[in-house]
């Protein structure tokens, strides 16, 4: 009796090599486990033509690359790959890795039958394998951004971070780096296939970023697609880039550790945040237990609710303030959020507006479901609520205090605040989800999304509020902010 004989698993990896994704690619090769993230990643390096990933540091950027290069050499010989760093000698690092793999590692040998060219000689930087074309331009070459490419021709382009955190301090570099992609580096990529790669030339970028001069934007003029992950978003497996790599207690020591600039800079993948869009990050003041005045206070607190009662998506503020009835200067004293159902936010409310000495106001912007919580509050609770609907003609006319429904208002005010010196927040904040509330403050767009900016509408409302008792005793006051 002929019994089958079972593969072995040198087979069986092989076959998972030459058949799978890049994620069954980095397991069967090099026993690496994806993350979510690099999935993306690998789907934009085999299937986009002008892409830029935007992405923090240590996230395995070029690991990512490297598997991917591995796999294209493997499923076609007589594909033409340039990979361009910011120096010659991180590019040698990842060819003499790809080399290692393609000489030495025994499922990617059984799986791909990719063989050195001998009669070609490679190099730390420069790698030929067999293939049916006679050609001069190598299977692969990674090189700095300044490296001998010129006049040779690749089927795929891969940037990887080309610009460091010093270049981009230095116009001059940044100004050399812009010639360099649009005048030399454009003019490489092979657009059309033929027949021994059938498949349009592609160009993808990945990087951090490091200002905002630096090659982002270039790229965003040039028609690039444009994909941000930072660190922390919404992202369909969970609040960070990673759960496992990147949980929010990683985040946030993370965010300790680097400061709000760098952090909003390379982990958040906003630059904006860096100077500010309407609020200015130098226009922000800060009070310590000096500035704290001896002349009287009192207290307003402003509640942003979630947008709906139905899910654990959004985030609820609550925001504390202090003003000087002297001075008419608004202190922060202090901001919560965070995501809760309707009874725990009225419990939350509840709790911090009877430890809040001096209480004069309690307010809500009120539309939709806002208003119905403000009403039933009211009934419960011996509170000091007060309504503050939206601005309309009518309300400006007749001096009714009221909120401008445009959030650009609301951070255009906040901002006059600040630079007036009339405003003060506190340091270090609780961060929420990573982000502290300078940063919220100071990503605001009139462009942007207004995904995160539950903090800003409670504060902007407090100053409201805060503003309301110095201006003569009555609510019925003109704001200039709106």
């Amino acid at each position: 009796m002929v019994t089958a004989t079972q593969p072995s698993e040198l087979a069986v990896k092989a076959l998972a090599a030459r058949d799978g994704d890049a994620r069954t690619y980095a397991k069967a090769v090099h026993r690496r486990e994806y993350e979510l993230y690099q999935d993306a990643w690998a789907e934009a390096l085999e299937t986009s033509n002008r892409t830029v990933i935007v992405c923090p540091p240590d996230t395995y950027k070029s690991t990512t690359v490297r598997d991917f290069v591995e796999r294209e050499i493997g499923k076609n010989p007589n594909v033409r790959i340039l990979w361009i760093m910011n120096t010659g000698e991180q590019a040698q690092i990842q060819v003499m890795a790809i080399r290692a793999t393609i000489e030495d590692n025994s499922v990617y040998k059984a799986a791909f039958n990719v063989l050195e060219d001998t009669d070609a000689q490679w190099t730390k930087n420069v790698l030929f394998v067999q293939r049916d074309i006679e050609d001069p331009d190598p299977t692969l070459m990674g090189t700095g951004l300044n490296g001998p490419y010129q006049g040779l021709h690749f089927n795929i382009i891969i940037i990887d971070d080309p610009t460091d955190q010093d270049d981009v301090k230095s116009p001059t570099t940044m100004l050399a780096q812009v010639e360099k992609i649009r005048g030399v580096i454009l003019d490489r990529l092979m657009e059309d296939g033929n027949v021994h790669y059938p498949y349009t030339g592609r160009i993808v970028v990945i990087l951090t970023r490091w200002g905002q001069n630096d090659l982002v934007p270039v790229f965003k003029e040039m028609g690039f697609t444009v994909y941000e992950m930072p660190i922390v978003g919404p992202y369909p497996w969970g609040p960070t880039l990673s759960s496992t790599r990147f949980p929010m207690e990683k985040v946030n020591r993370i965010h300790q550790d680097k400061g709000d600039i760098l952090f909003s800079l390379t982990f958040m993948c906003n630059p904006q945040a860096v100077r500010g869009n309407v609020i200015l990050r130098d226009h922000i003041s800060y009070w310590t237990d000096a500035l704290i005045p001896e002349h009287p206070m009192q207290f307003v607190m402003a509640v942003d609710p979630a947008a709906s009662t139905k899910t654990h998506a959004d985030y609820s503020a609550i925001a504390t303030l202090g003003v000087d009835i002297k001075t008419k200067w608004i202190y922060l004293v202090d901001m919560w959020a965070g995501k809760v159902e309707t009874p725990d936010l009225e419990d939350k409310i509840v709790q911090i507006a009877k430890r809040t000495s001096g209480l004069r106001t309690l307010a809500l912007e009120t539309t939709g479901f806002q208003l119905s919580l403000l009403q039933g509050m009211r009934r419960r609770y011996h509170l000091p609520f007060k309504e503050i609907p939206y601005r309309t003609k009518k309300n400006v006319q007749t001096k009714v205090l009221g909120i401008d429904r445009d959030k650009t208002g609301r951070a255009l005010y906040l901002d006059a605040l600040f630079a007036s010196g009339k405003l003060f927040i506190p340091r270090d904040l609780p961060l929420l989800d990573g982000v502290s509330l300078e940063d919220e403050l100071c990503s605001f767009s009139p462009t942007g999304s207004h995904r995160n900016d539950d903090r800003m509408d409670a504060l902007a409302i407090g100053c409201v509020m805060a503003e309301s008792l110095v201006a003569g005793g009555n609510y019925e006051v003109s704001l200039r902010g709106f």
